[in-house]
C-alpha cells in the first residue's frame, strides 16, 4: 500500500514518520475534519514512498520482545508488580501513580539520558500535542497525565536523532514505540540515540472531535485553555477554563466511558498491541474492580508495571532501590481483572482483522503477536459478532 491508500483505509494514525522522513515541503500533516491528522502529500519519491510504507506504525506492528512460555495474552514479563512514585505531586499529577514520571526524572537527574522523548500539550491550544525533548523535572511534570487525542509524535524525529549526540529515553504509545523500533531497525545508526522505551497501556486514540464535544457540554465560552484529559487525581477530572477564567470538569467515567471513548479511531479497534508488547517497561492503571468492572472512584493512584526485558527489569528494580518508587510484586492472574478491556482486546483482534481482509482485501504487518493462538481461545459465536460488527465499521 502506498501513503494514500493507507490514509483512504482509514489506517494512518497522523504520527507524523512520513512528514519527518520526506521533508515537509513533501507531506505535511493537517489536522482534518473528522479530528485526526491526515498526510498531505505534495511530492514523493518512490524510493521514500517504500521507506515510510515498511516504517508506518498503521500498518506494521512487529513484536521483538518473544512471549513468555505460559502466556499468549500479556507477553513477555520478566517483573510485574503494582506501585506509585514516592512524591506525592508526581503521584497527583500522574495519570495513576506517577510511576513513569518518576522515572523519567530519576534519568534525567542522574545524568542516565539528556533528554526523555514525550509527548507534551499547549496551554492555550489543546489542538498542539506533539513530541518535546524533557530536560528536567519541571519538563517532566508538565507533560505528565494522560492525552486522549492526536498527536504528532513523529514529524521532526529524524530532526532530533541526527543533529547531535545526546542520548534519550522514549515514552509514548504501543504503537508509537512500535514506529520507533521500525525506524531504529531500517536507520540502525541511531539506535544508541535511544537508550529506554517506555509505553503505556492504550485503549485507543480518540478523535479532537471528542474533545470538542466534552467542551460543549459543559457550555464553556471559547478559546478555552489549560485542558487536562486526566490527572491531579486517579482516575482524574477532564478539566479546562474558558475565555472568562472559569474552570470546568467532567468525572473521567462520563469523559471517557460517555463521550472520548466513542470518537476512537478505526485503526486502534484492529490494535494487536494496547500493553506495550515492544517496550522495555509498560506503565497502565491498576484499576481495582467491582463486580468485574474498573472502580472509578477518585483514590490516590497506582499504576500497573511491567518490565519486558533485562533492560527494563534492570532500570525498575535500580529505580525501587533508589526508594523513587514504592511497588508490590503480583500474580499474573489478576491482570486479567485490574485491565479486562485489554485481556479482551487481544483475544478477538484477529477476528477484526479477517474482516478487514475480506471487506478491503487488506493484510497488515503485524507479527509475532500470537493472533492466531488467541483468537482460536473464543467461541465460533463470539468470532462471528466481533467479524460482522468489523465489517459493518469498515
Amino acid at each position: 500500500m502506498d501513503i494514500k491508500t493507507i490514509d483512504k483505509n482509514n489506517l494512518c494514525l497522523g504520527c507524523g514518520i512520513c512528514e519527518s522522513l520526506a521533508g515537509r515541503k513533501s507531506i505535511s500533516m493537517k489536522l482534518q475534519d473528522d479530528g485526526f491528522y491526515h498526510p498531505v502529500i505534495q511530492s514523493l519519491s518512490n524510493e521514500k514512498q517504500n521507506i515510510i510504507t515498511n516504517l508506518c506504525p498503521g500498518t506494521n506492528i512487529i513484536n521483538q520482545n518473544k512471549f513468555g512460555i505460559k502466556d499468549n495474552i500479556w507477553g513477555k514479563i520478566l517483573k510485574l508488580s503494582t506501585g506509585y512514585s514516592t512524591e506525592n505531586d508526581i503521584r497527583e499529577r500522574g495519570s495513576s501513580g506517577g510511576v513513569i514520571s518518576a522515572i523519567a526524572i530519576y534519568l534525567l537527574e542522574n545524568k542516565i539520558v539528556d533528554g526523555i522523548l514525550q509527548v507534551g500539550s499547549n496551554i492555550t491550544d489543546y489542538t498542539q500535542n506533539k513530541l518535546k525533548i524533557s530536560r528536567n523535572r519541571e519538563d517532566v511534570l508538565n507533560c505528565a497525565s494522560s492525552r486522549y487525542a492526536p498527536a504528532l509524535v513523529f514529524n521532526e524525529i529524524f530532526d532530533i536523532l541526527k543533529n547531535n549526540d545526546e542520548k534519550y529515553c522514549f515514552i509514548g504509545k504501543p504503537c508509537d514505540v512500535a514506529a520507533l523500533n521500525n525506524i531504529l531497525k531500517k536507520f540502525p545508526q541511531y539506535k544508541i540515540k535511544i537508550k529506554y522505551k517506555i509505553a503505556f497501556f492504550c485503549a485507543g486514540m480518540p478523535s479532537f472531535n471528542g474533545t470538542e464535544k466534552a467542551i460543549n457540554i459543559l457550555n464553556a465560552e471559547k478559546p478555552v485553555y489549560n485542558l487536562y484529559y486526566r490527572g491531579n487525581g486517579w482516575p482524574g477530572y477532564f478539566s479546562f477554563k474558558d475565555n472568562t477564567g472559569k474552570t470546568y470538569q467532567m468525572s473521567y467515567k462520563e469523559s471517557w466511558g460517555n463521550i472520548l471513548g466513542k470518537h476512537i479511531h478505526y485503526r486502534c479497534k484492529i490494535c494487536p498491541d494496547g500493553i506495550g508488547l515492544q517496550a522495555d517497561i509498560v506503565v497502565g492503571d491498576a484499576w481495582e474492580t467491582v463486580d468485574g468492572y474498573p472502580d472509578f472512584t477518585e483514590k490516590e493512584g497506582k499504576s500497573l508495571i511491567i518490565a519486558r526485558n533485562i533492560i527494563g527489569f534492570t532500570l525498575l528494580n535500580t529505580i525501587e532501590a533508589s526508594g523513587k518508587i514504592i511497588t508490590e510484586e503480583i500474580s499474573i492472574d489478576k491482570l486479567k481483572k485490574i485491565q479486562p478491556t485489554q485481556f479482551d482486546r487481544r483475544k478477538i483482534v484477529l477476528a477484526r482483522l479477517g474482516a478487514l481482509l475480506i471487506k478491503k482485501r487488506i493484510i497488515l504487518n503485524f507479527k509475532n503477536m500470537k493472533l492466531l493462538y488467541n483468537v482460536l481461545t473464543i467461541s465460533p459465536r463470539r468470532f462471528f459478532n466481533q467479524f460482522k460488527g468489523t465489517i459493518k465499521r469498515t
